[in-house]
């Protein structure tokens, strides 16, 4: 018996030599075991041919993000696991709802870095960017890896359900809109943390590209939209419903919760989804034709849109919009009249998924790149849906006439210069229709070809990255063989 027992030891010893060894596993006799893939279940979230950005990509910080509204539905408390590869010497975290125009208030209550209690410190009055200082390990040095864990509470504003509201975070109505509802990693460039606050009229959100899974615990209800992807619904015994959702690399983890029905189709490998209120069915029928069409147009023309999802979301926003990844809010009094603004507020909208969600730039100091970019995007829409005639209609009725004028009026400027420095009038001209006159001045002057080019490579050059003006002249420079400092000095400086 212990003979038998010794020769079967040997027997299980020599397989296994075998077994971890290359010649059989390349033989298909054996099958190696398989390494688990971290990225998983962030990877849904990506299109077949780009689910190999994640590693593509400097390690990016990670989030685990789980919230739950309360009884009253006028505060979230939540959970926030942050990771953080290679980290300096302290953390500085944005809290955008503290915002005077978002109408909210965000606190962290505690704070724990590698498992070790740390100090909050506000670096501004109203607490919209904290400071967190990493202890070093034993032997004095820093870890190379931060794991971050918050806790935190925030309370929602609630704007009654009125006609001619706009309201960008918390509860309008039956509406709620959560962008930047969460601690958010500050931008760090040239070795400074960007913890601007910006103006109302100019757009909030400034990040960078990191993965989310988000937990989040709403009334039964309500229908969430959010960026990424739905993994999960779990509904719970006190009539709630926990949504799980995850995705990246993603510029911002944004939330609008309704009482929505919805539309799809799908275009460019991806499907297109239009959320509506009741009675605003036929609207968001427009929305989702526009959106669709729009998809499909950027993709072919400046490059592939890497997502599985696109959301068009009926929101409280009056006549306008606002972008985030993955997810366009659009004003629900365009779903009942002016359609003509609604097809060209649809077209901008989506354009931001490459001139803000996937390249990024710095909205407080530089909001004309992305803006003035999207902009012009609709020119590029409307001639390839419309055609050439509609489209030189926009573009004079919609920037030559209205900078026109401004001009006449004594409404003129630098453009390249940060959001503060513009009131909401001068940024609706100069940033958005003086700064799309720019990009057509481009094209004229180096022909259509040259142009796409230019586009197509400063997109395929720059994803998921943040940019400046430098980087986008010195694309079009390369590209085009030509020193374009004139059109800058004429039309940006």
């Amino acid at each position: 018996m212990a003979q038998h027992l010794r020769l079967f030891i040997i027997i299980v010893f020599i397989l296994t030599k075998l077994c971890s060894s290359s010649p059989l596993v390349e033989l298909g006799l054996v099958t190696p075991t398989a390494t688990p893939d971290p990225f998983a279940h962030y990877r849904v979230a990506l299109q077949p041919k780009f689910r190999d950005d994640i590693e593509s990509l400097p390690p990016l910080p990670r989030y685990h993000i789980t919230v739950q509204l309360d009884e009253r539905q006028s505060r979230l408390n939540g959970v926030t696991r942050i990771t953080i590869p290679s980290p300096d010497s302290e953390i500085v975290l944005r809290l955008y709802p503290n915002l005077s125009h978002y109408n909210g208030s965000m606190n962290i209550s505690r704070a724990n870095i590698n498992q070790i209690p740390v100090t909050v410190n506000p670096l501004d009055a109203d607490s919209t960017a904290v400071r967190l200082m990493i202890p070093p390990q034993a032997d004095g040095s820093l870890s190379d890896m931060a794991v971050v864990d918050l806790t935190f509470s925030l309370d929602l504003g609630h704007v009654p359900d009125s006609k001619g509201s706009y309201t960008l975070f918390g509860w309008d109505g039956a509406t709620l809109s959560l962008p930047g509802f969460y601690p958010t990693l500050a931008v760090r460039q040239a070795g400074e943390w960007v913890i601007e606050q910006p103006p109302s009229h100019g757009d909030v959100l400034f990040n960078e590209v990191a993965l989310y899974q988000l937990d989040i615990t709403l009334p039964q209800e309500l229908i969430v939209v959010a960026s990424g992807v739905t993994v999960n619904l779990i509904n719970n015994s006190n009539q709630t419903r926990t949504w799980q959702i995850t995705g990246g690399p993603l510029r911002d983890m944004t939330v609008v919760a309704g009482p929505f029905q919805a539309l799809s189709e799908t275009g460019a490998g991806a499907t297109i989804t239009s959320y509506y209120l009741p009675g605003n069915e036929s609207g968001a029928r427009d929305a989702l034709a526009h959106a669709t069409a729009a998809l499909r147009l950027y993709s072919d023309r400046y490059g592939p849109y890497p997502y599985t999802e696109l959301d068009i979301v009926d929101a409280p926003l009056n006549m306008y919009g606002m972008e985030y990844t993955g997810l366009v809010m659009i004003g629900e009094d365009l779903y009942r009249n002016q359609r003509e603004f609604l097809r060209f507020l649809v077209a901008h909208e989506v354009a931001h998924q490459w001139w803000y969600a996937i390249v990024g730039n710095n909205p407080y100091q530089h909001p004309w790149l992305d803006e003035g970019l999207t902009e012009y995007s609709a020119f590029d829409y409307y001639r390839g849906v419309y055609g050439q005639p509609r489209a030189e209609a926009l573009l004079t009725g919609h920037w030559y006439i209205p900078f026109d004028q401004a001009m006449q009026g004594g409404i003129d400027g630098r453009v390249d210069r940060p959001a503060r420095e513009f009131d909401s009038t001068s940024y609706q001209l100069l940033v958005y229709a003086k700064s799309a006159l720019f990009f057509n001045a481009l094209r004229i002057e180096l022909g259509d070809e040259t142009y796409q080019q230019i586009i197509q490579t400063y997109y395929a050059e720059n994803r998921y990255q943040i940019v400046t003006p430098k980087h986008f002249l010195a694309i079009a420079e390369r590209v085009s063989g030509q020193d374009l400092n004139h059109l800058a000095e004429k039309w940006l400086r």
